[in-house]
């Protein structure tokens, strides 16, 4: 019996990763380049980078028919959003002669939490450059929460503590908080020696959101050597995070039954402060719950979506 060929892209903001698999498991292709949501890199770039790698996916795999495509592309957060992404992965695949028998586009997470439960019940917390949580009943039914844009949302994220990070260190050059030990931690990790040049970076042309993400591990370091404003960036970020899990399990009416809670994103798989009082908050809430850090890339669960 033929094998079935899937093709699975997991766009975020910071990098896009696209692979060619058989059923089986056998990888044809796979190859990651730079962010693809069009939110912040804009349509046409965005159709650069996946139209690059599509190319690329049609010369190297050496197959034409794809039974199954689904492109998990971060910024899929409304219709027009949606009718947004269909266009530009519409206008890639013009770049690479493929045959899709079936077609998938999808907000990355959404994607993520199907291929992790495999048709159970389960939530997903995201807190990477960005922050979302999924949950699902196990019978269709599919909720999100958060993940509204970092112009309004994003709480506990990558991008979020890296702005508040940046906050605290204007602040305290103001003299408006007390001196914070953020100040050196982000000089050092920048690579700069003072508040102008940290102006000059935060406002270079080609300023993108994952930069000020970029300072997010910062944040651990500042909590491990007890400075106290990284403390209380630490702790919002916590609050923050747990409801917008809260949310999403009140959507898909949780009960008491015994249910998974699957965590991703570099902040939940770097920041162990976080993380463990996230567990706490959130075992007190409810105490059947059980926590499953992610082991394996999104792509993984993307792959094993498509096969569903």
């Amino acid at each position: 019996m033929e094998e079935s060929i899937i093709l699975a892209v997991d766009g975020g903001a910071t990098k896009t990763t696209l692979t060619v698999r058989t059923s089986s498991g056998k990888c044809l292709f796979e190859k990651t380049a730079r962010g693809s949501n069009y939110q912040t890199i804009g349509e046409t770039e965005a159709v650069t980078v996946l139209g690059q790698l599509l190319c690329d996916a049609y010369i190297s795999a050496k197959v034409e028919r794809i039974h199954v495509a689904v492109f998990a592309i971060a910024g899929i957060d409304t219709k027009a959003d949606l009718e947004a992404v269909t266009h530009i992965v519409k206008q890639s695949l013009k770049r690479a002669p493929f045959i899709i028998e079936e077609l998938l586009i999808e907000n990355d997470g959404h994607s993520t939490l199907l291929g992790l439960v495999e048709g159970k019940p389960g939530a997903l917390l995201i807190a990477g450059t960005g922050s979302i949580a999924f949950a699902t009943d196990g019978n269709g039914k599919v909720v999100r929460s958060g993940g509204w844009g970092h112009r309004a949302s994003d709480q506990g994220s990558g991008y979020w503590i890296g702005r508040q990070i940046l906050q605290a260190v204007f602040k305290s050059e103001d003299g408006v908080l007390p001196p914070t030990l953020l100040k050196q931690l982000a000089f050092q990790q920048l690579n700069i020696y003072s508040i102008d040049e940290l102006v000059a970076w935060l406002y270079q042309p080609h300023y993108t959101n994952a930069l000020t993400a970029s300072l997010s591990p910062v944040l651990n370091e500042a909590i491990m050597l007890g400075d106290e404003q990284a403390l209380v960036i630490a702790q919002q970020a916590t609050q923050e995070l747990s409801l917008l899990v809260k949310s999403s399990l009140s959507k898909i009416e949780y009960g008491v039954a015994p249910f998974p809670l699957y965590l991703n994103g570099g902040i939940l798989q770097h920041n162990s402060f976080i993380l463990e009082r996230l567990q706490e908050l959130l075992r007190n809430a409810y105490p059947k719950i059980s926590f499953n850090l992610c082991s394996e890339r999104p792509i993984e669960y993307i792959a094993k979506r498509a096969l569903l």
